[in-house]
């Protein structure tokens, strides 16, 4: 199959920065995916065999949760794990 560039702009608010760096270093081996950021949105520059750029979309997008639901539980975690250390030390 020949290889197709797709070029698509996608709205920062959607995507960061973060996930869509992520989830091309996923595609290393079977894309060369270039993100270029822009003023309230980013470029994707997509070069590769088959359907990749939908398959790419699907990954940013985990990764965005991903990164969402660390930042939200992120002080959550930080409680557990102080309790946690002062009720192996005995202290309430």
């Amino acid at each position: 199959m020949r290889n197709k560039k797709i070029t698509e702009e996608v709205d920062s608010s959607l995507y960061s920065g973060e996930a869509l760096n992520l989830a091309a270093s996923i595609f290393y081996d079977e894309a060369e995916i270039k993100i270029t950021a822009k003023s309230g949105y980013n470029k994707i520059d997509v070069g590769a065999a088959g359907n990749i750029f939908g398959e790419f979309l699907n990954e940013a997008l985990n990764q965005q949760c991903r990164i969402d639901l660390a930042k939200k539980n992120s002080n959550i975690s930080r409680i557990i794990v102080t309790r946690a250390l002062l009720s192996a030390l005995g202290e309430k």
